[in-house]
């Protein structure tokens, strides 16, 4: 099921975000990205579809007034197309809570052009420090962004 925030783009790519309990179709474009994770629960999921086809997704979990987005993904057949960027307006714009993310170093300045700020650990909510902390002794290689809302 689909909300009603779905958009149709002049280049026939519709945007659109997924409601509803049963991911299946967005878990399966996660895996063929080769991604571990998946989406389930209260998370919010938006994406691009090309054909009735998932071509982008991400995802934004749910906190206590704010959001944790991962797993932004684009097609690799599709990259280089700016619809990684499309697909952040997207949900900047129908997303009024501040959105925290922790990108690999390499994407700062994809996320530095989508509006995201670097942070530092001591400005981060409790839960979403106790989060970085856990990615961050995996290895180091991540960084803390948000990205506060502009309404």
């Amino acid at each position: 099921m689909t909300s009603d925030l779905a958009a149709q783009a002049p280049n026939h790519l519709i945007f659109k975000e997924w409601q509803g309990e049963n991911f299946r179709t967005v878990n399966q474009f996660y895996r063929r990205q080769k991604h571990k994770g998946s989406a389930s629960g209260d998370e919010r999921v938006f994406m691009i579809e090309d054909d009735e086809q998932i071509i982008a997704a991400v995802r934004l979990v749910p906190y206590d007034g704010f959001y944790w987005l991962r797993s932004l993904y684009v097609e690799q057949s599709r990259q280089g197309h700016r619809l990684g960027s499309q697909l952040l307006a997207f949900v900047h714009s129908n997303t009024q809570l501040p959105i925290y993310c922790f990108p690999y170093l390499h994407l700062d300045h994809f996320y530095q052009q989508a509006g995201y700020d670097f942070i530092y650990e001591d400005e981060m909510p409790q839960s979403i420090h106790q989060l970085y902390t856990r990615y961050n002794r995996k290895g180091p290689g991540i960084l803390a962004m948000a990205k506060f809302s502009d309404k």
